[in-house]
């Protein structure tokens, strides 16, 4: 019923309008590093907004992936269809290991630099050259990466804070939703499917993600027993696991070498549940969006690892910190 409502909302433009307005000032506190677009004009039928200068992070991620399959001799789809396969063997490690932000970085200025030094020397030549050419010659544009440390870290943060700050966050937050600018931030766009908390329910997702980087099973244990979900034999190692599973990681450490399928019938079968909570399935939604994301840059995240922090604070900010509870 939430997905569902949550759908119905995508086409109410005026609320839309609303949802950036409300985005634009409360995202300040990032604003070197993302973009909201600011409503121009909007009606039941029609939304105006600020153009954004960039590229789809989807679009980003495919471009480096056809490259890459490019010089491996096949084609984008052969590439996807080999690492779709090789997750549901080995499944995903539970966080990033890869090179940090700061290499990635230094690697995409040199090659932006050498590009440069190569273009100077086609300039000269095609100004030099132009009288005796039938056409220039074509300028150089390696096609590079996405820098996916800094990516997820920033879209990790903007919506831990979302979540855990404000209580009220863009549900959706698919690769297709983002945008490469060209001024370098993150440009965050479609703000049709918003979810907003109510005062618990933030002090409650705030508890989840507070618990759940402690590793305090005990308390997240009893925030499911009183959140009304049910099961034959409220197993503690299944509901724990199942909440890892739906608000925290895809980890190969959780899942065992399991796929997912596999993984879920496996826990249903020790402790079949008939009733689950659903007062915070956008919450869960965003999460799964996110690490989404994060498995199409190949930077797999634990949700806890960034949210942590924030939902500490928010609890101590309304006066219940993590102790009283």
């Amino acid at each position: 019923d939430e997905l569902e409502r949550s759908f119905e909302r995508e086409f109410d433009y005026k609320q839309e309008a609303e949802n950036l307005r409300f985005f634009c000032k409360s995202l300040i506190p990032f604003k070197d590093q993302v973009k909201v677009p600011k409503p121009i004009f909007a009606t039941n039928r029609m939304l105006v907004m600020e153009y954004l200068s960039g590229i789809k992070l989807l679009d980003g991620i495919r471009e480096y992936g056809a490259k890459i399959a490019k010089e491996q001799g096949r084609t984008l789809d052969e590439l996807e269809a080999e690492i779709k396969e090789r997750i549901l063997k080995e499944g995903m490690p539970a966080k990033y290991d890869g090179p940090s932000e700061w290499k990635v970085s230094t690697y995409l200025k040199v090659m932006r630099f050498y590009d440069g030094i190569r273009n100077f020397g086609v300039g000269m030549l095609n100004f030099l050259g132009k009288p005796f050419m039938k056409e220039e010659i074509a300028y150089y544009k390696t096609i590079l990466p996405p820098n996916a440390p800094r990516i997820m870290d920033v879209l990790m943060k903007v919506h831990g804070y979302q979540l855990c700050k404000l209580g009220r966050f863009q549900a959706d937050p698919h690769a297709g939703n983002f945008l490469l600018l060209d001024d370098g931030r993150i440009g965050l766009i479609d703000m049709g499917a918003v979810k907003e908390l109510t005062r618990g329910e933030r002090l409650a997702a705030s508890l989840l993600y507070a618990s759940l980087a402690r590793q305090d099973k005990k308390m997240l244990l009893d925030m499911v027993r009183v959140s009304g979900y049910k099961s034959k034999y409220f197993d503690e190692d299944v509901i724990w696991d199942l909440c890892r599973f739906g608000f925290d990681t895809f980890g190969r450490d959780l899942l065992k070498g399991k796929n997912i399928q596999t993984f879920m019938d496996d826990l249903y079968r020790r402790d079949p549940w008939y009733e689950s909570a659903t007062n915070l399935t956008m919450a869960q939604f965003l999460s799964i969006r996110l690490r989404a994301v994060g498995i199409a840059m190949n930077f797999p995240v634990e949700c806890h690892a960034w949210w942590g922090e924030d939902a500490e604070k928010a609890l101590n900010e309304a006066g219940l910190p993590y102790e009283v509870w």
